[in-house]
């Protein structure tokens, strides 16, 4: 199988609109849920009690869970994890950051003071009048098969998981960086400009057909690799390793995921240089490319993850990689709350 081409580098200012940081991502320390997830035997049996190895992973990254219980751990592996998990725990880290509820008050405090039917319009989400201006209203926003409900107050599940602080954190991020990107102008900007969706280098061939949203703070819909974004360097391993697992838990099955994709709101695109395609809306503004490649003979099936130009223009680097992890978890039948930022 030929390697499909890197997607061309994009060129031009993608300056980030606001400064949040996403507090606690895996990559900041120093063994990690994927390093756990790694090195276990990865044969998602259950018998720990969790759905997943990558369930297991993050409930042992939390301390709520021994790597006792996973009954097919070797006494000799268990030993090195456990060497690597007390290092990593003596630095502060594999605990749950402390920063991460005061984050969330203060992205609730700037929601507090924004104007909601303007920062619906922009993140492309419905925008519920109260019966006064700053009296009950509320933004309704789809985050992949799950509908949340934001007030000046807290964010809420209409449908789907309840939202851990994690989750909050991701939407109140996409919320407010979308409502900086209308303020200075892109919005229109986007609009005039979009286009047909292209993937990869010269003779990768097109994949779907326009998929702008509507008029204002549309997608330009040219599709790049995470890498091409600026600052993801440190995060890219990441970001491919949550791939990796649709890959190989897919491996031998396209219609499955083909009906799991459909579960979390996704289709079928045009598949270009892969076997299979999909196009899904993480969030309204955040659609996400999934290209699969079926094993077949000596290679193993293969995945890639692409995203539109304009990603860090409603979600930072670090909250795009929570949002790869939150779709990896879903198409492998995790809930939302094993996840962890």
């Amino acid at each position: 199988m030929t390697p499909t081409p890197r997607p061309p580098r994009v060129v031009g200012r993608r300056p980030p609109i606001v400064t949040l940081s996403f507090p606690g991502m895996m990559l900041t320390m120093a063994y990690k849920v994927v390093d756990i997830y790694k090195d276990l035997p990865r044969t998602n049996c259950g018998d720990c009690g969790k759905g997943s190895c990558f369930a297991f992973a993050t409930a042992v990254y939390l301390e709520a869970f021994p790597l006792e219980q996973c009954p097919h751990l070797e006494s000799a592996p268990r030993g090195e994890m456990e060497a690597k998990l007390d290092a990593s725990r003596e630095t502060g880290a594999s605990r749950r950051p402390s920063s991460s509820e005061q984050a969330l008050r203060s992205l609730l405090a700037a929601m507090a003071e924004a104007d909601f039917a303007e920062s619906a319009s922009a993140a492309g989400a419905e925008y519920v009048p109260g019966r006064a201006p700053g009296d009950g209203e509320a933004v309704i926003v789809r985050f992949l098969d799950g509908v949340y409900r934001f007030t000046r107050l807290d964010v809420t599940a209409e449908t789907g998981d309840p939202p851990t602080v994690w989750v909050k954190i991701l939407l109140l991020i996409y919320l407010t960086r979308a409502a900086e990107r209308t303020g200075d102008g892109r919005g229109e900007e986007a609009a005039a400009g979009a286009q047909g969706i292209a993937v990869g280098a010269a003779g990768a061939g097109a994949v779907g057909a326009s998929a702008a949203g509507d008029a204002e703070g549309a997608v330009a819909a040219t599709w790049v690799g995470y890498r091409d974004l600026p600052n993801t360097v440190s995060k890219a391993q990441t970001f491919e390793a949550c791939v990796a697992r649709i890959a190989e838990r897919f491996a031998d099955a396209g219609p499955a995921l083909e009906t799991a994709v459909a579960a979390i709101g996704g289709r079928v695109v045009d598949a270009g240089p892969a076997d299979l395609a999909f196009r899904i809306d993480v969030l309204p503004r955040v659609p996400m490319l999934l290209l699969f490649w079926c094993s077949e003979e000596d290679f193993p099936a293969h995945a890639s993850l692409l995203l539109d130009r304009s990603a860090l223009d409603y979600l930072d680097q670090e909250a795009l990689v929570f949002a790869a992890e939150a779709l990896a978890g879903r198409l492998l039948g995790e809930d939302l709350s094993e996840l962890v930022g």
